[in-house]
């Protein structure tokens, strides 16, 4: 469980600016955005004193003490007390909105990655029954998807929390293309390469649409019979989008080879280093990571900072280690679905993150006194003095912070522009 830092009680006129306090009041009871903050000012001083608490509790070793010595010297504030408490109030009501946007943009963010996963269900059953007509409608995904790219140097990682019974196949589909884009475009991929991959990570396990559900759905390991039918959706897969005849051979590569690893231990050739193609390279990193986030079985799934260290040391010879590299750099140091320790103690959610902030992403924060659906949103970048401190393990935190956060849900992946 979580380390508690210790705490005094201070009267009210021995505060002073650079404490870490706790006003332990309701989040509709005072006009912080939080009860537990570093006071800032003189202003913040006036403004708990017109809460009329006569003590608050103080927390010395988060408090900058160097900081308060200096402030002893400080003049009062000239600013009346009323006015003061009643512009703190409208600039909490003001970050709520800012909130809000948030809420509302990974609201839009997470419809669109639905209607994305409904499409791909449904050119993966044409692809049986009309063959043509679902490379039609892969295209018109593959391109609704692309446009996301085109032109823009300033992406956002997004997390979508899915249901737990919601992480199908077509799920894993949207999940992979999306992380093989990114990791693409740090890369430099662009234009028609890029729409190959993304054509290539769809359709990269539509061969499993011919497998028994036994096999594709089993939460436990697969025996060594089963493993050998598994393996066959790779193949399965490209003879599906060979019907056409209007595939493209770098995206029949990546169809049957998203499974080949450079050091030959992988499937169905045992091809080695260069004769795996970049763009499957890429496309069988981005399949490895999702596996590993969201297995069949929910039970043994890896936390994002776990799944990317496992990565890079168990699947060393295995993977190109440049492109994990970049791909870890996409993702940032604190991926979208982990879950974070901030300086005041507070526990949040990675929900969406800037490669160019990567120590300031987008947090849900964990309140009880919010409904969860009205979960406060923040982007670090607007608060430098609140900073992650670490990513938390599911034991060290309560499950109730589980449940409000959604970490029992699976993780899928959509990417927005920054603005």
């Amino acid at each position: 469980m979580m380390k508690q830092s210790k705490k005094i009680k201070l009267p009210v006129d021995k505060l002073l600016v650079g404490f870490m306090v706790d006003l332990e009041l309701t989040w509709t009871q005072h006009p912080f955005l939080f009860s537990k903050f570093k006071i800032d000012s003189k202003n913040d001083i006036a403004v708990i004193k017109q809460l009329g608490l006569k003590e608050v509790t103080v927390f010395p070793e988060q408090s900058d003490i160097e900081v308060a010595h200096q402030a002893q010297s400080d003049g009062s504030t000239n600013e009346a007390p009323q006015k003061l408490f009643d512009q703190q109030w409208r600039t909490k009501n003001s970050k709520l909105e800012r909130a809000d946007k948030y809420r509302k943009k990974r609201s839009s963010v997470a419809k669109k990655y639905k209607e994305r996963a409904t499409m791909m269900r449904k050119l993966t059953r044409e692809l049986k029954t009309e063959p043509a007509n679902a490379i039609h409608n892969a295209s018109d995904l593959v391109e609704s998807i692309a446009v996301d790219f085109d032109n823009q140097n300033e992406l956002l990682t997004n997390l979508v929390n899915l249901g737990g019974g919601q992480h199908t196949m077509y799920n894993h589909c949207i999940n992979v293309t999306i992380l093989s884009m990114n990791l693409a475009n740090a890369c430099g991929v662009s234009g028609d390469e890029l729409r190959l991959l993304a054509r290539g990570a769809l359709l990269h396990d539509v061969g499993k649409i011919e497998l028994p559900d036994t096999i594709v759905n089993k939460a436990g390991k697969l025996s060594k019979a089963e493993f050998g039918v598994y393996q066959q959706h790779t193949q399965t897969g490209r003879r599906l989008c060979e019907l056409t005849q209007e595939t493209p051979a770098a995206v029949l590569q990546i169809i049957e080879s998203h499974h080949e690893f450079l050091d030959g231990s992988g499937f169905p050739k045992q091809l080695k280093e260069e004769q795996i193609s970049k763009l499957t390279r890429i496309v069988t990193i981005a399949n490895t990571y999702d596996n590993l986030c969201n297995p069949a079985d929910s039970e043994h799934a890896m936390t994002p900072k776990v799944a990317l260290a496992t990565m890079y040391s168990r699947f060393k010879d295995k993977l190109d280690n440049k492109l994990v590299q970049t791909f870890i750099s996409t993702l940032g140091i604190y991926p979208p679905g982990s879950v974070v320790s901030l300086s005041d103690e507070s526990i949040g959610l990675v929900i969406s993150v800037d490669p160019k902030q990567m120590l300031s992403p987008e947090v849900l924060l964990y309140n009880p006194e919010i409904p969860v659906l009205q979960a406060l949103i923040i982007n670090l970048q607007e608060y430098p003095d609140l900073k992650i401190e670490k990513v938390l393990k599911p034991n060290e935190y309560p499950k109730r912070i589980y449940e409000y956060l959604g970490v029992e849900e699976r993780l899928g992946y959509m990417t927005s522009s920054r603005n």
